[in-house]
């Protein structure tokens, strides 16, 4: 979330660097409502458990791990195959031996596939971050608009 309001706030920026202060000051304030009242409703619409960007990178790893085999070693080690790949998976832990699951909080296919063989749901095994709830959250106090003080 963070790295798109930098992304979006540095290209606009370079709009109002042009500006007097006090109107670049206004310009990025209505630029941050904008901003803020676009990810509350975005929020607001979902109705995924995660969010839309991790709901679909869920639902795209839940379809790799069709081709996928999983060996059980018991109810939390799992060993996938794809093809000439092995994956080891423990999902107690929630790691995996290419430090993805445990680095990026989200699986990718291998893992999923594990989940999936022991008939889990998909949203339990990664961050609370990626949640719907905390990006709700994350906009429901809106950056308030100044009064006009020349009035």
């Amino acid at each position: 979330m963070t790295s798109h309001i930098a992304k979006f706030i540095n290209n606009t920026n370079k709009i109002a660097r042009r500006l007097p202060v006090v109107s670049t000051i206004n310009f990025m304030r209505l630029m941050v409502e904008s901003w803020n009242a676009k990810q509350h409703e975005e929020a607001t619409y979902t109705l995924t458990e995660l969010t839309v960007k991790y709901n679909d990178i869920l639902t795209n790893n839940h379809f790799l791990s069709q081709r996928m085999i999983v060996k059980a070693s018991n109810e939390f080690l799992h060993t996938v195959s794809n093809e000439a790949k092995r994956f080891i998976i423990c999902l107690r832990i929630r790691k995996c031996r290419c430090g993805e699951f445990q680095l990026d909080k989200i699986h990718f296919s291998h893992a999923m596939t594990a989940i999936t063989y022991r008939n889990q749901h998909g949203e339990n095994y990664c961050s609370p971050y990626y949640s719907n709830k905390n990006f709700r959250d994350a906009y429901v106090i809106p950056v308030e608009p100044l009064s006009c003080e020349s009035t």
